[in-house]
């Protein structure tokens, strides 16, 4: 079985507007599992902060050889930011975790060792305790339920970017130019096997979370419309209900006019009935477009990320 003692690991972090902690963070990582392992290396990407964050990993990055600081041109979020900072690894092992120490990084020589221990490329962490806000929660929750019926795989709601990989797995991440998918939702898709370690995860060292209500629906989104035929099925499936619904009506006014002949003229139904069938037709053309976009976002070949600088390139 492998050893933490002979492996070397990369952890990659993604900042944004982390002034607060950054200093915190990179102390934290180097204290708590430089000791177990061969050597380790932190991999900051600022992605875009508006504050100070930049400055201050860049004055810790230029007295500490240990660290590489990478910072893109904008905002792309953290998915993508993460993507960016996996390129620039090269250890045996790369963990993944958040800015604010909710992540304990201690935690990651546990899950390091459940993957060595149970042979599989990746292990995850699992959080048994949030300390999240209750609406944070329930998005979090109704983002995993949606998910789980709307994509052909399942995940964990406890299951977050938290996480250790073999170098294969960033290799094979590495190779895939996807600019619509996330990185997690593709190794999900592949059903690449991982182990499962119970965490707990704690308070924010400092700051505010930068996932917003409308982050957390375009995630969702884009887990389900890169990686699952189901919305385009069910559009079928309505389409289908909706012509029998309407034969249905067409045969009870036919019916009703032979037998009955009382069919007002101006019926309100019918006003109802096409009312609901354009919002069907809307519905579906909606649904239809969206994965046109995607085709077509793709097809561009628009790269994910822009790096402005890395520490690299100052060596």
């Amino acid at each position: 079985m492998r050893r933490l003692e002979d492996t070397s690991i990369d952890v990659v972090v993604p900042l944004y507007n982390d002034e607060e902690v950054v200093s915190i963070l990179c102390s934290a990582v180097f204290r708590e599992i430089e000791s177990e392992f061969k050597s380790v290396h932190l991999v900051l990407i600022d992605d875009g902060s508006s504050d100070s964050t930049f400055k201050i990993a860049e004055e810790i990055a230029k007295t500490d050889t240990r660290i590489r600081l990478i910072r893109l041109a904008g905002n792309f979020g953290q998915h993508q930011a993460i993507s960016a900072g996996l390129t620039f690894t090269d250890a045996d092992v790369v963990a993944i975790m958040d800015s604010d120490l909710q992540d304990r990084p201690e935690d990651i020589i546990r899950i390091t060792e459940q993957m060595f221990h149970q042979d599989v490329p990746m292990a995850i962490a699992r959080s048994q305790v949030r300390s999240s806000s209750s609406i944070k929660r329930l998005t979090s929750r109704l983002f995993s339920i949606v998910s789980n019926i709307l994509v052909p795989f399942k995940v964990d709601s406890g299951l977050g970017a938290f996480r250790v990989m073999d170098r294969s797995i960033v290799r094979l991440l590495n190779s895939v130019k996807e600019s619509t998918g996330t990185p997690f939702s593709l190794l999900y898709s592949l059903n690449i096997p991982f182990a499962m370690v119970d965490v707990e995860r704690r308070d924010r060292v400092a700051g505010n979370t930068g996932y917003t209500f409308l982050r957390s629906v375009r995630l969702a989104m884009n887990r389900i419309l890169t990686y699952s035929m189901t919305p385009l099925r069910l559009s079928m499936t309505l389409g289908v209900i909706s012509g029998l619904f309407s034969l249905g009506i067409a045969g009870y006014s036919i019916l009703n006019y032979l037998f009955v002949d009382k069919v007002a003229p101006g019926w309100t139904s019918i006003a109802f009935v096409t009312s609901f069938f354009a919002g069907l037709n809307l519905l579906f053309l909606g649904v239809i477009g969206e994965y046109i976009g995607r085709i077509y976002l793709e097809s561009r070949g628009v790269p994910r990320y822009v790096i402005q600088s890395s520490s690299d390139e100052t060596e």
